[in-house]
């Protein structure tokens, strides 16, 4: 079926241009209905043959009238469909070609072996339609934030995509097609327990902080702060909504080489990778989650391409304890069973130091606020103080036989697992306060998205950053 050269489903021009092309048809009707005298005149030939040879003559200044704007959109319009109908993919001799034929020539040749992840997802207007996108990356650094190849199809068509290059990576690997077995199911009540315990700690304080001033005023006032109130929480609740109905359904599947991650009722997600590629496991716990002992899983996945930054979940938020059993089923080589060691108290140095030059700051800024102006400068000491303890508390780092483990976050804790082949690059961060005491913070990068490609440890002894070398030319 997919040795012959196919084209995208014609909805990928829309896809393509479609905000694009919203905005154009906006500033078109804006433009049209502000002159509503002229609307006739634009469906005349007359009209149109003055249009062109104001052009020919060298006045320009046309494109700015109600013919500019729809000779652009219809510009944009005709590319767009030369473009899609000029594009075309198929797979030969276990090789994925993907051709465009326009005046600016591109031919991609991409050896099946080469790939890394297999994802298909489907957004609302796909779903309307029944299309949906099949998201091919390769083990690429350049390329690890953006999906490397991206083909529209019907969505039975993009299943049988997928799983003809699939089952082309098995044929070459000489395995057969396994099946898979589900190790975990989330339903639209976990989905929704996931959202409302994952609201950061910090938007919670926002929210007090704006409002509860509100209500200890007058009864005017306090009428404003309701409503406020109210259309804050529609707000929410639709943004609450909206995350459930994309996480639910939640399934994870394996067929002992691969990792199956699915979810989503109005966005669909589907993920399929090789557990090889996976670069990293991070354990993420926002404060009301920490109160109730849980914790999700999410995974940096080598050539593993996203637009919006999002790393895909090995699990929703479970007991912590689920969360560690999932990992040691799935992938042994993170597990981490040592007591972490706490950063160095020398790590309040350098907090002291930056509390102490934004409280001279602050002190500068008193003037401003008789009688009561010293107030900022001690609650911002006091601030800074607090948050450099808690930093330095909450930092800590374990030096596993084959994993590298750190912690950080105050309010939100999250818990990376790095396995020391994996890291490409490990350096000793210091300055001259921290130099005479050998204390440095170990920064190191591992092949992922930008996002969670670089990591920083909190203050440790030196001696920490040469074991950690040693683990990692081992």
């Amino acid at each position: 079926m997919f040795d012959k050269p196919l084209r995208n489903h014609p909805t990928y021009i829309l896809e393509k241009i479609g905000a694009y092309f919203l905005f154009l048809a906006l500033l078109a009707g804006n433009i049209l209905t502000a002159n509503t005298q002229n609307m006739a005149e634009l469906v005349t030939l007359h009209y149109w043959k003055m249009v062109f040879s104001q052009l020919l003559s060298g006045n320009f200044s046309v494109l700015l009238s109600s013919a500019g704007v729809l000779l652009f959109l219809f510009v944009v319009i005709c590319v767009s469909v030369l473009r899609w109908n000029r594009t075309f993919f198929h797979i030969e001799d276990e090789l994925l070609f993907s051709e465009r034929k326009t005046l600016l020539k591109k031919t991609s040749k991409l050896p099946v072996n080469s790939i890394t992840t297999v994802n298909i997802s489907q957004n609302l207007f796909e779903k309307m339609v029944g299309t949906a996108k099949v998201k091919i990356d390769i083990n690429s650094a350049a390329t690890a934030d953006k999906s490397d190849f991206v083909f529209i199809l019907k969505k039975e068509t993009a299943q049988q995509f997928k799983d003809a290059l699939l089952s082309l990576q098995n044929r070459q690997e000489k395995q057969e097609n396994l099946p898979r077995m589900i190790l975990a199911a989330f339903s639209t009540a976990d989905a929704f327990r996931h959202q409302l315990l994952s609201i950061p700690f910090v938007q919670i304080l926002t929210v007090l902080a704006v409002f509860l001033p509100m209500f200890i005023v007058e009864t005017a006032a306090l009428k404003d702060a309701l409503t406020a109130l109210a259309v804050s929480a529609v707000m929410y609740a639709g943004s609450l909504v909206f995350g459930v109905l994309n996480l639910a359904d939640f399934r994870l599947e394996t067929d002992g080489k691969r990792i199956y991650i699915s979810h989503g009722k109005l966005r669909t997600q589907n993920y399929a990778f090789e557990k090889t590629r996976v670069k990293a496991v991070f354990l993420k716990q926002s404060l009301l989650a920490r109160l109730f002992g849980f914790c999700s899983v999410e995974l940096a996945v080598v050539g593993l391409g996203n637009e919006k930054n999002e790393s895909p979940r090995l699990c929703l938020l479970v007991k912590k304890d689920r969360a560690e059993r999932l990992i040691e089923e799935l992938l042994p080589a993170y597990t981490s069973t040592k007591n972490p060691l706490v950063s160095e108290k020398a790590a309040l140095i350098p907090a002291f130091l930056l509390t102490a030059l934004a409280t001279a700051v602050a002190a500068m800024m008193t003037f401003a606020f008789p009688p009561y102006g010293y107030i900022l400068p001690v609650a911002v000491f006091v601030f800074g103080m607090v948050s450099g303890v808690l930093s330095q508390k909450t930092r800590t780092i374990s030096l596993e036989e084959n994993v590298l483990s750190c912690s950080s976050g105050i309010l939100n804790k999250k818990t990376g697992r790095f396995l020391y082949p994996d890291i490409q690059e490990c350096r000793l961060h210091t300055n001259v306060f921290m130099q005479k005491g050998k204390f440095g913070r170990i920064g190191f990068s591992i092949l992922s998205a930008k996002n969670v490609s670089t990591q920083k440890t909190g203050w440790f002894k030196a001696e920490i950053y040469d074991e950690v070398c040693s683990k990692i030319l081992k």
